[in-house]
């Protein structure tokens, strides 16, 4: 039963229970037999992927506590009085608003909020393209990104013929879909009633969809807007209000008040001081524009201010240096002012005077102490007198006391990764797919690194990248697979593995160096772009950037970037249910008989599906592909990892989910490496859709999710030796049993996937442990289960100790429902 704030008591309670005394009434069995090794097991099954989706770096590992660093972002403005606009190109004509495709842009009105009404609006579209676009109501908290804010979706689907009703806090919950007419070149009106949890929708008059989210995650209150989701859309004739009483929202341009701030950043205007603000694209320092701040007359401040990612605040820890650093160019000498302060600037925590001589781009540093610790603060940059300046930089981050071993990383996430036990790191994804990520771009001066416009976010910079990612690898003991886009040339690739492994004192090397790491990187693996469309095409284009790598060196593990296979492969000459659209492995084929010719082995990474609590169709898709690949019969040696164990949730469902891949993995056995993405995500980030972080995050704390402890506990579990192990009488019990090399410890990994409780007889053959103690640990608990900032331990592994009888005969154990347990014998 939830407690009165919802949460269920789970530390104290729902731990797996294990007593040698508890009688069990037809138990199922568990038979160990530790004298029949079945294979060895890699060390590698226990990591992560981490990209920069949901900002796992930039706001996550990455130290850096600015976010829009280099002003990139273009200012906030919307096209439309009384509205504001996030993300897209909205454009009004003839009364007549519109916006092309884009992911989830938004605009919402300031002044239209009710709890209870109605809200409508006529909607064009050209064609039925996939996508859909309408009304978003009883909104707040909005943000740029698909799924960044809270409210109510009402959306048209003009290809599927349906209307859609989602529920976002700022991810996304499908309450359900309704089919409907949804003509196309014509205005087609809808219409949403809102009263108390019902709503009630209507398409061209016609209720089409009645609802009632009686939940205890309904939404009361909110503004009314407009959104659209990968689809370009026309609207007219806005309307909200009170039923009965709604009125129009006129779509009128919106005065220009020349007052342009980038938009990661907030203005700051005090006294009677007249500011100016301005984005000049002229001599920017990076990229395409900087942020001008002009003092003009009267007295206070003029100046801009930063919280950090989503303006979240920014966490400052009373008597802790933090330090940083600006570009900034001015035309007359000038007093600048840099400033730690609380989060409306009431109280400055920190502050220093920085003195801007004329002249072009200059680098100053600043180093600042807070006199309190505050969770949402701010990073100032002010102006006192008539005067201005253009910033083209900002850094800010602790100082060593905050850091892991001095890298430009959180410490505290750096430590619970590896309290987390990971084993190994992919730097990679869908991030690496875009045509500016480039290896080259991101060594060197972090300041003058080039943003780009990146696959998550428009607004992308490099000031940390594949290089920081090895740099932080290391320094963690982990082994890392570095992921580079197909884009980058074989000239390129070859250059990079000279960066990474060729002497100081080659030309190559002594760039190295000069960016901080004279030792050659201890670089095994590397992989060629992700989730490819691996054809002939892909083939040829792996073979040239191959041939180079190897060229410099011939120990490199190359990997390719495949994909997801959805059906089991019986004919290699007709698949389906490939994600990438292949029907052949002609592409792997070709791959494989080349890299038999050039005398090296090859890998593929292919990504598989762990929603739970169930196993999912692509294991089975998976190991097909590898027993397809074995029957192609090149020749040539090769291997398959998973580099993605992908869901769409963070709680128990996927940490059973997680679990019983491993199972599969470990019992398969021609698989060296595993990892769950994603890696990080910052709390209340997910805005791409991937929620689905082993390791959450705030300003100021960092915490596991439950597939995050079963990392940890497989971690700590591991065995290299995989023995019998069989389970009968329950089909919801899975288990594995490994042993040392010593044949000292023996550990048994057991999920019970099931809304039920099992009685199990556990009986192990070959193996005696010196001890008649062992230790248990189990986490375990309802499926929708996760942890939060507030409860950061809500859900945890809960370790006991048990004594137990004869193991010949069968000891007796109880798992709980939807448990993942390991048990260890010494």
């Amino acid at each position: 039963m939830a407690s009165r704030n919802g949460f269920f008591p789970i530390c104290c309670a729902s731990f797996v229970l294990l007593s040698a005394s508890f009688s069990l009434a037809q138990p199922a069995t568990i038979r160990i037999d530790a004298a029949k090794e079945i294979h060895r097991l890699s060390p590698l099954l226990s990591g992560a992927c981490i990209e920069d989706v949901n900002h796992e770096i930039y706001g996550g590992l990455y130290s850096q506590m600015i976010f829009g660093e280099s002003f990139q972002e273009p200012a906030l403005a919307s096209p439309i009085e009384g509205m504001a606009a996030y993300g897209g190109d909205w454009k009004i004509a003839h009364e007549i608003l519109q916006s092309p495709a884009g992911d989830g842009n938004k605009i919402v009105a300031k002044d239209a909020t009710f709890a209870d009404g109605e809200a409508s609006v006529e909607i064009w579209f050209d064609d039925n393209a996939a996508g859909n676009a309408g009304l978003i109501i009883r909104t707040s908290q909005p943000g740029i990104g698909a799924d960044r804010f809270v409210g109510y979706e009402i959306a048209l689907d003009p290809e599927r013929q349906v209307v859609r009703l989602g529920r976002h806090r700022h991810d996304f919950t499908l309450l359900q879909d309704a089919a409907c007419d949804v003509p196309t070149q014509e205005w087609v009106t809808l219409r949403v009633v809102a009263e108390g949890s019902q709503l009630e929708i209507f398409v061209n008059g016609q209720n089409v969809l009645t609802y009632d989210d009686a939940d205890p995650h309904a939404i009361e209150t909110g503004a009314v807007g407009l959104r659209q989701f990968h689809r370009a859309a026309r609207y007219r004739n806005l309307q909200a209000g009170a039923t009965g009483q709604t009125r129009a929202i006129p779509f009128t341009p919106a005065k220009a008040n020349g007052q342009a701030i980038s938009r990661m950043w907030q203005p700051i205007r005090t006294g009677d001081v007249q500011p100016a603000f301005e984005l000049p694209r002229t001599n920017p320092f990076v990229g395409v524009q900087s942020q001008h701040i002009k003092f003009t007359a009267g007295t206070g401040e003029a100046g801009i201010a930063n919280r950090g990612l989503n303006g979240w605040g920014l966490h400052f820890e009373a008597g802790q240096p933090y330090e940083g650093e600006l570009y900034l160019r001015a035309d007359e000498p000038c007093e600048l002012y840099v400033a730690l302060e609380n989060k409306d600037g009431s109280r400055v925590l920190a502050e220093q005077t920085l003195h801007v001589a004329a002249g072009n781009w200059r680098k100053l540093d600043f180093k600042l102490t807070p006199s309190a610790t505050v969770r949402d603060g701010r990073f100032t940059i002010k102006l006192r007198r008539p005067g201005n300046v253009v910033v083209g930089y900002v850094f800010l981050q602790p100082g060593s006391w905050g850091r892991f071993k001095d890298l430009p990383v959180r410490r505290d996430v750096a430590e619970l990764l590896q309290q987390q036990g990971i084993r190994l790191l992919r730097y990679g994804g869908t991030m690496v797919n875009n045509d500016e990520y480039r290896w080259q771009k991101m060594i060197g001066p972090r300041a003058t690194r080039p943003p780009y416009d990146g696959h998550w976010y428009d607004y992308s910079t490099n000031g940390w990248g594949i290089i920081d990612f090895m740099n932080f690898c290391e320094a963690a003991d982990f082994e890392y697979v570095p992921t580079f886009s197909m884009g980058e040339t074989p000239e390129s690739m070859a250059q990079f593995i000279m960066y990474a492994t060729a002497p100081a004192e080659s030309e190559w090397g002594a760039k190295r160096a000069r960016d901080g790491h004279p030792e050659p990187y201890r670089l095994k693996y590397l992989q060629l772009g992700n989730e490819e469309r691996v054809d002939l095409d892909y083939a040829a284009r792996f073979k040239e950037r191959a041939e180079a790598i190897w060229k410099v060196d011939p120990n490199i593990q190359l990997i390719v970037g495949d994909f997801v296979y959805d059906h089991p492969i019986t004919d290699p000459q007709c698949i389906t249910g490939a994600a990438s659209g292949i029907t052949t492995l002609d592409g792997q084929r070709s791959i494989l008989e080349f890299a038999k010719a050039a005398g090296h082995e090859v890998w593929f990474d292919v990504h598989v599906w762990t929603d739970g609590p169930d196993r999912h169709q692509t294991l089975e898709g998976m190991f097909s592909f590898i027993d397809a690949l074995e029957n192609l019969q090149t020749g040539a040696d090769f291997k398959v990892v998973v580099f993605e164990f992908n869901a769409n949730n963070h709680d128990q469902r996927r940490a059973i989910g997680n679990a019983l891949a491993l199972h599969s993995v470990e019992r398969d056995g021609r698989i060296p490496i595993a990892l769950s993405a994603n890696c990080l995500q910052p709390d209340g980030q997910n805005d791409n859709g991937w929620d689905q972080g082993l390791l959450f995050l705030n300003p100021s704390q960092a915490w596991l999710q439950p597939p995050g402890y079963v990392t940890q506990m497989y971690s700590q579990a591991a065995q290299p030796r995989l023995v019998a192990c069989e389970v009968a009488g329950a089909e919801s019990l899975d288990a594995n049993a490994k042993l040392s090399d010593d044949g000292k410890s023996l550990t048994c990994t057991i999920v019970n996937s099931g809304s039920a409780a099992v009685g199990v007889s556990l009986v192990i053959d070959g193996y005696r442990p010196a001890s008649k103690q062992v230790v248990a640990t189990s986490l375990a608990g309802p499926l929708a289960v996760a942890n939060t900032a507030e409860q950061p331990e809500r859900l945890t592994p809960q370790r006991r100790e048990w004594r137990f009888g004869d193991l010949s005969t069968g000891a007796e154990f109880r798992f709980e429902p939807y448990s993942v347990t390991t048990i260890e014998f010494k």
